[in-house]
């Protein structure tokens, strides 16, 4: 009976502190699906894949209200492989990565976050397209990946970071990202690195558009080495030198939502410059990349997507740009208004010849 009451008393305690926090707000997403890859020269291969049209995810997010207008928020965010036993980019089984793990304050000056966050290159290439936020699926996800554009791309988060929102004025709203990429300059005696993003953004009814830049400023520390050659064993002596090697990106984009209709584009590019940790080795390569996206609800249930990507790659020099393209046409149905059934087909038809890929995927998205 001792047992019972204390029982008791434990589940009352914690119940109490539950309703302390109903501000909480417990959210995610879990989509599964199969996914087919037929390639030029290999094997059919089948995939029981999580995230397929959404990354699957488990976020705990929050507010207090501190008076005048002023509140303290925050988020904990968190992929999931629902397939495996382990988290998106996780290299531990089991344990789910940060997609987004900040706290912050928010007022009438605006939102101010500090933590891991989901940058404005993210920001935007998720919102340039129906699809961009679908790396199975979404065509402008298919013709490059994040190295081609490592600043505005579909899973551009940064670690040690700060951001500024600004309040919408008229629909039109500022967002100011920086990172530190790296915090080691009093021990390795070379300038930290930095990732700086700023984009503006408007929203106003069936009109959106955006325009993003982002900096990346790298000091590299370069090694020389001399080899002394003689009748004996080789000798070699280093010395290390800071370089600059920093890169820029852009993107622009905008959609209208005709009701019949909504139709998306984005252009962006990327200037990576030589011996940066994204370019190539001497040089700098310039990538551009564009997407044109249509959703067209055929009914109040069913939706239909088509997409089609271009990217040109740069080479480096001795090489021909390498030009990708991809054409993505997907069908949703609402199952209700959180279940969500769906299929695609991908064309990836890189300029090389022999290397075509097709992708096929269906499955099923709740949201919660």
């Amino acid at each position: 009976m001792q047992k019972k009451l204390i029982a008791l008393a434990i589940a009352a305690a914690a119940s109490g502190a539950a309703f302390a926090q109903t501000n909480v707000q417990i959210y995610g997403i879990a989509d599964v699906g199969y996914v087919g890859i037929d390639r030029d020269h290999f094997k059919f291969q089948h995939n029981i894949n999580s995230g397929v049209l959404s990354t699957s995810r488990i976020g705990f997010k929050g507010a207090e209200d501190l008076g005048n207008g002023l509140k303290a928020i925050f988020t904990l965010e968190y992929g999931l492989l629902l397939d495996q036993n382990t988290g998106v980019g996780a290299s531990n089984g089991g344990v789910a990565n940060g997609r987004q793990q900040f706290v912050g304050l928010t007022g009438g000056f605006g939102t101010v976050v500090a933590g891991r966050l989901q940058t404005a290159g993210l920001d935007y290439t998720v919102a340039g397209s129906a699809l961009g936020g679908s790396i199975s699926v979404g065509a402008i996800n298919q013709i490059s990946d994040a190295s081609d554009f490592p600043l505005l791309n579909a899973t551009s988060r940064a670690n040690n970071a700060v951001a500024y929102i600004s309040p919408s004025f008229g629909g039109v709203t500022v967002a100011l990202n920086h990172a530190r990429l790296t915090e080691s300059a009093a021990a390795d005696d070379l300038k930290d690195n930095t990732a700086t993003l700023i984009a503006v953004n408007y929203d106003g009814g069936p009109l959106t558009a955006g325009l993003v830049y982002g900096k990346a400023s790298v000091e590299k520390d370069f090694t020389s080495a001399w080899t002394y050659p003689g009748t004996g064993p080789v000798v070699t002596t280093t010395a290390a030198k800071a370089t600059k090697a920093d890169s820029t990106e852009w993107g622009v984009r905008a959609g209208y939502d005709f009701g019949v209709a909504k139709l998306q584009a984005a252009y962006q590019s990327a200037k990576l410059k030589e011996n940066s940790p994204f370019g190539w080795t001497g040089e700098t390569a310039k990538n551009k990349r564009w997407v044109l996206s249509a959703t067209v609800p055929v009914t109040a249930k069913i939706g239909v997507i088509g997409e089609y990507a271009q990217a040109k790659l740069d080479q480096g020099t001795g090489n021909s740009d390498d030009k990708n393209k991809a054409y993505t046409l997907a069908a949703t149905y609402s199952l209700s208004k959180r279940t969500t059934a769906y299929a695609a087909f991908v064309a990836v038809r890189p300029e090389e010849k022999n290397t075509d890929v097709n992708v096929y995927g269906v499955g099923v998205r709740h949201a919660f």
